[in-house]
């Protein structure tokens, strides 16, 4: 198609065309997406946290690894870190520790601190132990003492088992409670 001056015209137009599919949505904004993508995530980031991190997560810190010749591994200064069922944080030291294949773990020396909700702190100490982190349990042997700050108390037993996933302990020999008041 050619005009008036002999140049030829292109067969496309830009004139705009009406919307008439979408003449009766109105757009939706994208902060309002982003916004409700936000919530979303922050509330499935909440359930994961709350509902699926289990509080018997143990955590360990170690000051020097050896592995003797049977294999056996051998931890100096190990720290075992974790959680009540409550949500109270405990520690279990040693001096030195000996993990079995079995997952138990043999401790000289061993400590294990409670921190009580409530503010609390309960101290547990013995010359040797066995303790098995996936039961977050301990069994200690040889002058156990246990102090309660709060409650003033001090319990000497020759062993003691303590649960410290439910705060349970118990023993089968003779034990000795002493009041810090008298």
């Amino acid at each position: 198609m050619a005009n008036e001056n002999g140049t030829r015209k292109s067969g496309f137009s830009f004139a705009p065309r009406e919307q008439d599919i979408d003449a009766g949505r109105q757009p939706v904004r994208a902060s309002i997406l982003f916004i409700s993508l936000g919530l979303v995530l922050t509330f499935v980031t909440v359930l994961w946290l709350g509902f699926f991190t289990q509080p018997a997560e143990i955590k360990l810190e170690v000051t020097d690894v050896k592995i003797d010749d049977a294999g056996d591994i051998e931890l100096t200064g190990a720290i075992y870190k974790g959680r009540t069922e409550n949500g109270e944080a405990f520690e279990v030291t040693a001096k030195i520790a000996s993990e079995r294949s079995s997952g138990a773990v043999d401790m000289e020396s061993p400590t294990a601190q409670l921190f009580r909700n409530d503010g609390d702190l309960i101290d547990l100490s013995s010359q040797n132990g066995l303790y098995f982190p996936d039961s977050s349990r301990i069994e200690l042997d040889g002058d156990v003492v246990m102090t309660s700050q709060d409650m003033g108390l001090t319990l000497l037993a020759l062993s003691l088992s303590a649960n410290l996933a439910d705060g349970s302990m118990f023993s089968e020999e003779p034990v000795r409670v002493e009041r810090s008041d008298g």
